[in-house]
């Protein structure tokens, strides 16, 4: 799915700065995010750029970070989605 191409399309941003690297993340949305070689959280290219389609899974991961080091945002108007502020 491209970004702009459905209400759902989401851009996921982590904080590196307060990743610990639980893996939460990984485990709740394996195909959006994943460990990188230093341990920390990091999106696969789709969330980090231009857009996915929000799952299920990626809404749990959000949820489920131990230090809320991960924000959805919409792909299309660029505002916050979760977690709420």
């Amino acid at each position: 799915m491209t970004a702009g191409a459905s209400a759902d399309a989401v851009v996921v941003r982590v904080d590196r700065d307060r990743c610990i690297g639980s893996g939460m993340c990984a485990l709740s949305a394996p195909g959006s995010l994943a460990l990188g070689t230093d341990g920390l959280a990091e999106p696969v290219a789709e969330y980090g750029s231009d857009g996915a389609e929000l799952t299920t899974g990626l809404a749990e991961a959000v949820d489920f970070c131990p230090v809320e080091a991960l924000t959805l945002y919409s792909a299309r108007g660029g505002y916050r989605i979760a977690p709420a502020e």
